[in-house]
Order: C-alpha cells, then sequence, then structure tokens
C-alpha cells in the first residue's frame, strides 16, 4: 500500500519501531503461609491504675473496630481511643475490673495486608522476584498481588530452603496467620526473545494475525509517499500490552517500523484497491 503525503495525515497513520523483549517461557508455584505480622497488631493498654469503664459497647473476639472510636476510660485518665481501624483479637480485661497502668486491655490486629512467608526452591537461582501472585491453597478464591519485604529469620523447617516475606496488596475472608498458599512465579531459567508488538498495531483478516510494516520510503519529490507491507503475525505468546513475536516466526525485526494507529485503515484501502482493479477488469 503506497500513500502520499496528505492520505496518510488525513488516515493518522503513526507508527512505532519495534525493540527486543524477552518473556519467561513456563511457571513454577511455590508454598507458603500466611504468618503473624507483629508490625499489625496494637495493643490497648491502661495509662494509669484505676477502674474500667466502658464507653459504649464493650469489644468482642472478632469485631472490627475503626480509628477514632473511644473504647474506655480508666479512673479519670483521658479515655482510650482505637488508634486504626482492625480487628478485636484478644479481650484481656472487662469493665468494672481494676487493672494496673501498663496492663493489656484490648488486642487489634489489621489483616487487610496480611503477610506471607513463601518457601524458596533449592534448584532455583536464589533471586526472589519483587512481585508474585499469591493465593490461598485450593483455589477457592482469587489471587493477589505480592511485594517483596525481606528474607525470613529462619529456613523452612521440612525443606532446609530458605524463605522471603511478603505484603499482599488485598486479603481475603478468614485471611488468617497459619493459612497454606500457594505462588506463582515466572521460571527464570526458561525464556524466549523476540519482538513487542502492541495491540494497536494488529488487524484481523481471513482469521490471521497482521500487521503493517513500513517500507523504504519513496524519494520523489513531486509526490512524496511511504509504503506498507502487510505481514503476518504469530499472536500465540501474549504478553502484557500485546504479542512477544519470535523472528523466525514472522519477518519482522528489531528496528522496523510498524503501524500502530491506522492499520485498520490501510486494509481497507488494500482492499478497496483490489475490488477497483477487479471491476475495471470485468469492464475491459
Amino acid at each position: 500500500i503506497v500513500l502520499d503525503t496528505l492520505t496518510e495525515r488525513l488516515a493518522g497513520i503513526q507508527t512505532v519501531t519495534l525493540g527486543l523483549a524477552t518473556s519467561r517461557t513456563a511457571t513454577i508455584p511455590l508454598t507458603g503461609e500466611l504468618v503473624a505480622d507483629p508490625a499489625r497488631v496494637t495493643t490497648i493498654r491502661a495509662a494509669v491504675p484505676g477502674r474500667v469503664t466502658a464507653l459504649g459497647t464493650w469489644p468482642i473476639i472478632g469485631e472490627g473496630l475503626s480509628a477514632g472510636r473511644e473504647l474506655a476510660q480508666v479512673s479519670d485518665a483521658r479515655p482510650l481511643v482505637v488508634p486504626r481501624s482492625a480487628l478485636v483479637t484478644r479481650v484481656s480485661a472487662q469493665p468494672g475490673e481494676l487493672v494496673q497502668a501498663g496492663q493489656e486491655l484490648i488486642q487489634l490486629t489489621d489483616f487487610r495486608e496480611p503477610l506471607a512467608r513463601i518457601v524458596w526452591r533449592l534448584d532455583l537461582p536464589l533471586a526472589p522476584p519483587q512481585t508474585l501472585t499469591v493465593a490461598p491453597l485450593g483455589g477457592l478464591n482469587p489471587g493477589a498481588l505480592a511485594h517483596y519485604v525481606a528474607p525470613a529469620a529462619e529456613v523452612d523447617s521440612l525443606t532446609r530452603a530458605p524463605a522471603f516475606l511478603y505484603r499482599l496488596s488485598t486479603s481475603w475472608p478468614g485471611a488468617r496467620p497459619g493459612l497454606p498458599l500457594v505462588a506463582t512465579i515466572e521460571d527464570p531459567r526458561t525464556s524466549v526473545s523476540g519482538v513487542f508488538v502492541p495491540i494497536d498495531a494488529v488487524v484481523q483478516w481471513e482469521g490471521l494475525s497482521w500487521v503493517y510494516a513500513e517500507c523504504v520510503t519513496l524519494t520523489d519529490a513531486r509526490a512524496p509517499a511511504h509504503a506498507y507491507v502487510r505481514l503476518r503475525v504469530d499472536t500465540s505468546r501474549p504478553v502484557n500490552g500485546g504479542w512477544l513475536v519470535a523472528p523466525i516466526a514472522s519477518s519482522l525485526h528489531s528496528g522496523d517500523a510498524i503501524v500502530v494507529r491506522g492499520a485498520q485503515q490501510l486494509l481497507s484501502e488494500e482492499f478497496r484497491a483490489r475490488i477497483r482493479v477487479g471491476e475495471e477488469g470485468e469492464k475491459r
């Protein structure tokens, strides 16, 4: 397809230069579990000795408390306030009891972004990824993205393999320490290289996927134009935002320019031109 400069501009043709990319070809499951996170535990204690007076309904285990709620008053001290939203995980005193200064009254735990301990495998390079996907064992809940925190203090007691701590971006109902997990990572030992083809560059015709690659610019100063050729691409390896296409599976290479805006217009123009030529042939 050859377009003069004006037609190309009206069609909104835009191109992008292909670059090399790499994708993992396999994934590996890792085992783990949710663990207690001291950083998410809050203990409400009596500031002074005296009798506990409830400021409202006294909390029970499993109840969710909102930040800022006034819980109790000990003697004539200032009211004790919930510092952050969390669930009650321990109740150590009741209204009317006499308590000592520093004595625990209520323990709260925030389970919204739990901490996971993921056991590594001895046959893998010791390089934990910054992110991975974690789900409860059994697949009853969707996976959650987890971010690397630090190495665990101890190796796994069963396999003697190292373990790493990850912070989950979300949680599930009943997610508590001890919940078994399965984590999924890309296998660092296997990969395939190719060129990254964006989604917007691909058009469909006759059940196959195609892109338009820019040919050498025509240099006629009287009618400057650009030429594009339609090439088939293999879309069997999807990646984020497009496909990874191996050079052996197509005629595309790093450094080629392909159309990312206006590819559908080029396809229409190509077959409109074919129909016109066919009609002229019939008239003759």
